[in-house]
């Protein structure tokens, strides 16, 4: 009886090691979704939901204290990517510091690599995010725990699109989804798959478009997040009102550009790290089109005023700490004079 007993898990044990050599047959989205499991985080209230095709999801045991976040309910649209149509641009402080992590809020990359187009003025318009070239289907991920506020197909542009509340009043947008991984007023977490690269919309080749915004106002998201090390620059955020794009609510009408991804069409698909460089300069040339560059050696100076620090600073110039102190000689702890004249760059 021990003998067939032995022989029956070595049988079952050789069928598990056969079964993990055979290639899938089947696509993911035509298995059967049926939760088999269900396991413990280190989150209180929330436990990890695994179904029978592989996928995953958050359950949450408590969703009254998620839901107890006014951010997560005031201002809420489902049906247009703009809700703070009534908010007063001038009401702002000059400085807000914006809590982005701590020990319960987190954050994950939307995917990693590096910005093929940076937000910034383009010639008559503005491009209200970055561009992040990858092959259709690739998983994008949530920048940081939230509420899904917007998941459909958008007419002005963006294509299939997924936007992202977050308890600190920050809206994260998705751009050019092929697919859609939720649904408007789920509960997300950092890292969850929330939708899937594409190429739908005013797009030409596959990518993703992702934006910042705070009360539908944008900023630069490198301010923020270092896509190419899929890292987070900074836990509390100073997020200045000089920062924000007063325009950038005027239209839902996204500004790509089809000689920018005339270029850059084949990056996702050929994953050519030279082709990606090549396409990175001209991009570039093109931007810099009939604007003054400036030369690196050019000087730029910062003078003090009330309220700056060093990280705010840099901000500011989009350098670091470090480059500042170096060129003035200082250190990170030094004491800031007003009226103090700092060299930037």
């Amino acid at each position: 009886m021990l003998a067939f007993a032995l022989v029956a898990v070595l049988s079952v044990s050789a069928y598990r090691a056969e079964a993990q050599r055979i290639p899938v047959q089947y696509a993911i989205d035509e298995l059967p979704v049926i939760p088999i499991d269900t396991l413990s985080t280190d989150r209180a209230g929330r436990k990890l939901v695994v179904n029978s095709n592989g996928t995953w999801r958050y359950l949450y045991d408590d969703l009254g204290t998620l839901a107890s976040y006014a951010g997560f309910h005031d201002h809420w649209d489902t049906a247009s990517v703009f809700a703070y149509r009534d908010f007063s641009y001038d009401a702002m402080p000059d400085v807000l510091e914006l809590e982005i992590v701590d020990s319960l809020w987190r954050f994950s990359p939307p995917v990693v690599g590096k910005v093929f187009s940076p937000y910034g003025r383009r010639r008559r318009s503005n491009h209200n995010g970055v561009d992040l070239p990858k092959p259709v289907g690739t998983p994008i991920y949530a920048t940081f725990d939230g509420r899904v506020r917007y998941a459909r197909y958008n007419t002005g542009g963006y294509g299939y699109m997924v936007i992202l509340r977050h308890p600190n009043e920050l809206e994260s947008w998705y751009g050019h989804l092929c697919r859609l991984a939720v649904s408007s007023g789920d509960y997300v977490t950092a890292g969850q798959v929330i939708g899937y690269v594409g190429n739908t919309g005013r797009s030409r080749g596959s990518h993703l478009h992702f934006e910042l915004r705070y009360k539908d106002q944008t900023f630069d998201p490198e301010f923020l997040v270092d896509f190419e090390h899929g890292k987070l620059r900074y836990k509390v955020f100073p997020l200045e009102k000089s920062y924000l794009d007063i325009h950038s609510h005027a239209s839902e009408i996204l500004q790509e550009f089809d000689d920018d991804w005339a270029i850059g069409s084949l990056l996702a698909e050929a994953g050519d790290s030279v082709a990606i460089r090549a396409a990175l300069a001209q991009q570039k040339a093109i931007d810099n089109a009939g604007q003054t560059v400036v030369k690196e050696s050019t000087a730029v100076y910062h003078t003090v005023k009330s309220g700056d620090i060093l990280g705010r600073i840099a901000i500011r110039y989009g350098t670091t700490i470090d480059r500042i102190c170096k060129l003035n000689n200082i250190s990170r702890n030094s004491i800031l004079r007003l009226g103090q004249r700092l060299r930037v760059k």
